[in-house]
């Protein structure tokens, strides 16, 4: 099995709300109300290491933005250190995913290869978009290539491999490479 993610960040914090310790949390996951049902999360700063384990003592839904208070975090001032720092669950906490669903997290890294172009690098970055995902590959010495996750263009995802096979739409190639 492919060396996969134990741990997903959902949230990036913000700044505090009030005095006694709530904070902004910008949503980093699609279904913001998979807050609802945490307990528990971990902190991690900018280059995934765990800082904290941090008990929920309150989450609700602002808007597009999670309103959460952690234990023992009951002052401004105690909130205000956690800014920019971001919110994960390990992957037993994840949400349920259907047949054709991956999680970006899992496909970063992954080699992608074209029927007609082999080798076009590894997935660098998925963007989401208002139409459709748009995946970034990154190949040294090459200019990114960006292509639209389509299930007319992603063939196939072996994530144990970790390789995907792709079919570039006509002049796509030409345009990055």
């Amino acid at each position: 099995m492919a060396n996969l993610t134990e741990r997903f960040i959902i949230g990036r914090i913000g700044k505090p709300r009030g005095l006694k310790g709530e904070l902004r949390v910008f949503p980093l996951t699609d279904d913001i109300e998979r807050f609802h049902n945490l307990k528990c999360c971990y902190l991690e700063d900018q280059d995934e290491n765990i800082l904290a384990e941090l008990e929920i003592a309150e989450c609700r839904i602002v808007q597009d933005q999670v309103s959460i208070k952690f234990k023992n975090y009951n002052t401004r001032d105690l909130a205000e250190k956690l800014k920019n720092q971001y919110i994960s669950v390990a992957r037993s906490e994840a949400i349920d995913l259907t047949k054709d669903e991956y999680f970006v997290a899992d496909l970063i890294g992954c080699e992608v290869y074209d029927q007609s172009f082999g080798y076009l690098g590894k997935i660098f970055q998925i963007q989401k978009t208002s139409a459709h995902d748009v995946t970034i590959v990154r190949k040294p010495g090459k200019k990114d290539l960006l292509y639209p996750n389509l299930r007319s263009v992603v063939k196939k995802i072996d994530l144990d491999k970790r390789k995907i096979d792709v079919n570039l739409p006509t002049g796509l190639y030409e345009i990055y490479r």
